[in-house]
């Protein structure tokens, strides 16, 4: 009988505890890869985005796309990104890492149908697209949009945030993007690097050597002042001529009205620049790029 009454209370105290107490649902990190296009003939790797995200998709919350560079011909959205994630988890916000078709590699120059400008920014475009029609489900806020690239995925936002075509082209406009940060790329006038710059090879393998078309490359000739553009941080780097490409740039933006962020970061090298956003204790390019894209989403 004493067990009995016993385990009544037990029951009851148990029952009114559950009443009583509000429960807190655990945020859980979470992960998803997307294929956002699909081509034939091309891997479908090359054509997909990983979102990392949580649980509270109820919240809508800033959305930053991250592009890798690597010569717009190796490289994956998996590199240098794990300091990327605790970035942007701690600050609530959406990462999304993206892929884009590469130019061969080795360098393949004498091929006229190789993966080349303009497929890779393309290929951000329809990411977009995907992003600003989908994101919605996974918490995103599409009205709250920023690019961050390194490299050649600097130049890829670069030109994604002062082209207006790639994103026209998909319905989208540059509206659709609030922020554009620049982390260490000399990719400014594709003109320029192609006739004499260190790289030719790469930049040939990439874009080619019409000049036309390279001029529609070079995010530098696509600023006009009729335009509204995104905010810009351009984080630079390296020798006197590296850096005065990225000033160049700075220049035009600011000469055109567009709000302009800037860090020289030359205690990092190319890869270290990169690795830095987010890293532990890393004040100089980490500090810079939140308050960046708290001016961005205000």
């Amino acid at each position: 009988m004493r067990f009995i009454l016993l385990f009544a209370s037990l029951f009851l105290f148990s029952c009114n505890k559950d009443d009583n107490e509000q429960i807190i649902p655990t945020v859980d990190d979470l992960t998803a890869t997307i294929e956002y296009n699909q081509i034939d003939g091309i891997d479908s790797n090359l054509l997909s985005l990983d979102i990392y995200y949580n649980n509270e998709t109820n919240i809508q919350k800033p959305v930053i796309v991250y592009v890798h560079g690597g010569g717009w011909s190796i490289g994956d959205k998996s590199s240098q990104i794990e300091n990327k994630i605790n970035l942007f988890r701690s600050l609530n916000y959406i990462l999304i890492s993206v892929n884009y078709r590469l130019s061969p590699f080795p360098f393949d120059i004498s091929n006229p149908n190789r993966i080349k400008y303009p497929d890779h920014n393309n290929d951000i475009a329809d990411a977009l697209l995907w992003i600003y029609d989908n994101i919605g489900q996974y918490g995103g806020n599409k009205n709250k949009i920023g690019l961050l690239g390194h490299s050649a995925g600097a130049h890829l936002v670069a030109l994604t945030g002062t082209n207006g075509s790639f994103l026209e082209s998909k319905g989208l406009s540059l509206s659709n993007i609030k922020g554009v940060a620049v982390i260490d790329t000399e990719g400014f006038d594709i003109n320029e690097q192609v006739m004499n710059g260190d790289n030719q090879n790469m930049y040939i393998n990439a874009f080619g050597t019409d000049i036309a078309q390279n001029v529609n490359a070079s995010p530098i000739y696509n600023v006009i002042n009729t335009i509204s553009y995104p905010k810009f941080l351009i984080a630079k780097r390296g020798n006197s001529q590296r850096i005065q490409y990225a000033n160049d740039f700075i220049n035009i933006l600011e000469a055109n009205g567009v709000s302009v962020s800037q860090v020289n970061g030359s205690i990092y090298d190319h890869s270290g620049i990169n690795n830095a956003i987010g890293e532990p204790n890393e004040t100089l390019i980490t500090n810079m790029l939140k308050d960046f894209l708290v001016e961005c989403f205000e």
